[in-house]
Formats: C-alpha cells, sequence, structure tokens
C-alpha cells in the first residue's frame, strides 16, 4: 500500500530545516573561509549518515567510507590545488569506486549485494563530493555574488515545494511517493523568480542571467529533494520497513543542496559571472 500523506507538523518541520540550511550556506559564505569549510564538512556527514541510515545498502560501513573519503578527498582538492580544476575530482570519485568495489568483496555477499553496495556508495561519493562545490565557488572571481543567487534558487524552490505540500499534496508524483505534483512545478517557478530579484537587489548577475540560472539550479534542487522520497520508496517496497522519521524528512533538502552545487559552479563559472 502506498504511505499516507505525512502530518503537516512533519512537513513544517522541513520547511523549518531547509531555513536552517539555507540561511546556514548563505551566512556562513560571508565568514571566514575555515569556518565555512568546517560548516560544509559538517553537511557532508550529516548527508553520509542519513543516507547510510535511509536505504541501509549491503555494507553499510563500506558505503559510509566510501562517502567519507569523497568528501574528505574533494574538500582537500578544492582548498588546496592551485589553481583548481574540477577535473580533479574524478581521482577521488575513482578512489570512492575502488573503496566499495575491495570492501564489498572482502564482505562476501554475493554478486546481487556487489552491485547494489556499489551503486550505493558511488552514488553517495557522488553527491557528497558535490557540497565541495560551494567552498570552490568562493574562489572564483564573482563567485560569493553568484554563490548566493545559486543558492536562494536552492532554498526559496525546496522551501516552495515543501510549503505548498501542506495545503495541495495531491495529485502525487508517484503513489508510493508522498509529494505533490503541484509543489515540485511550483517550487521551480519560485526558485527561479527568486534567483532573478536577487540579481536585481546583487551588485553580480543580471536579472536576466539570474532567472536562466536559477531556473536550472532551482529545478535540480527540487529534484535531488525528490529523489530521496524514492530512496525511501524502493526501501518500503523490497520490504526492509521505514526510516526513522528524521532522516525521512529531513535527508532530501540535503540531498538537494548537495546535487545543485556542481550545477550551481559550472552554471556560476561559465555562465552568471561573466560579463560583470
Amino acid at each position: 500500500m502506498p504511505p499516507p500523506t505525512p502530518p503537516k507538523l512533519a512537513t513544517i518541520a522541513v520547511v523549518v530545516w531547509v531555513l536552517v540550511l539555507t540561511c546556514g550556506i548563505l551566512f556562513g559564505a560571508g565568514l571566514d573561509r575555515r569556518i565555512f569549510i568546517l560548516g560544509i564538512a559538517v553537511l557532508q556527514l550529516l548527508l553520509i549518515a542519513g543516507f547510510v541510515l535511509l536505504r541501509r545498502p549491503p555494507g553499510m560501513l563500506v558505503t559510509a567510507a566510501a562517502g567519507v573519503l569523497a568528501a574528505v578527498g574533494a574538500d582537500l582538492i578544492v582548498v588546496y590545488s592551485d589553481p583548481f580544476d574540477p577535473g580533479d575530482i574524478i581521482f577521488v570519485l575513482a578512489g570512492a569506486f575502488g573503496l566499495a568495489v575491495i570492501g564489498q568483496l572482502f564482505r562476501g555477499g554475493g554478486r546481487q549485494n556487489l552491485t547494489v553496495s556499489v551503486g550505493a556508495a558511488v552514488y553517495l561519493a557522488v553527491i557528497t563530493a558535490g557540497f565541495a562545490a560551494y567552498i570552490a565557488l568562493l574562489r572564483q572571481p564573482g563567485g560569493l555574488q553568484a554563490l548566493l543567487v545559486s543558492v536562494i534558487a536552492m532554498g526559496t524552490a525546496i522551501l516552495a515545494a515543501r510549503a505548498v505540500d501542506l495545503t495541495i499534496p495531491n495529485p502525487r508524483i508517484n503513489r508510493q511517493v508522498p509529494r505533490g505534483a503541484f509543489g515540485i512545478v511550483i517550487g521551480g517557478m519560485v526558485g527561479t523568480a527568486a534567483a532573478a530579484y536577487a540579481g536585481v537587489l546583487l551588485d553580480g548577475p543580471t536579472p536576466a542571467k539570474a532567472a536562466v540560472g536559477g531556473l536550472v539550479i532551482g529545478l535540480v534542487a527540487v529534484l535531488g529533494d525528490l529523489s530521496a522520497g524514492f530512496l525511501h520508496a524502493g526501501r518500503r517496497i523490497s520490504g526492509e520497513g521505514v526510516a526513522l522519521w528524521p532522516v525521512r524528512y529531513g535527508l532530501g533538502p540535503l540531498m538537494a543542496l548537495a546535487t545543485a552545487a556542481p550545477v550551481a559552479y559550472l552554471l556560476s563559472v561559465y555562465y552568471l559571472v561573466r560579463g560583470f
């Protein structure tokens, strides 16, 4: 049977969580760089713990270790490489993949467990390393303004999508995922409008460029948030029960910010920060 619609109190708690994450990154970007890096590292650890507890793949420790390796490696490359080359992150992801394969082979458990565990570990490594894009963006000319526009687009898109779910939870985007289709669409639109207005207020990207970037970044963030629901639906359908409510409701915004961060970096460097 499909899961029931989440209680309104739980959805309100997620909205507050999104506000905390968004404001934390926005204010942290203006603080000392070491404090900001520490804050990103904390978010990476929360993402790793939440993903492992929600998905519960075979070899949970191996999956978590791959995520930690990706987080540490990506952060070190972003902070210490000069000049920074995003392509270097591929070597970190390759190391996480190798760790996942070797760890699962030592565990045993058959080919199916190997495939599931390695797939989960690689996916976690990719989104965890994505958080380092926020640090990398601050190293670019005009990166602070672009980061502010991008995070505003992400935060408002997720916030609007979750808020609409409070009043219009149906029709669902999927029977097994308790998220409203209207929220997904409206969230992307609100993220676009918020980014355009941020372009008006900030001395950075033009409103037109900010709107285009906000459209892409906001949609990616909303879909990243939605992916947590599909992960949990897969766990339920396979008969593994449901995750604890803080993990079930709190992982989506973390995955959204992690998934949209590399997109924000690429759009900012190659589109938003050009010409201002």
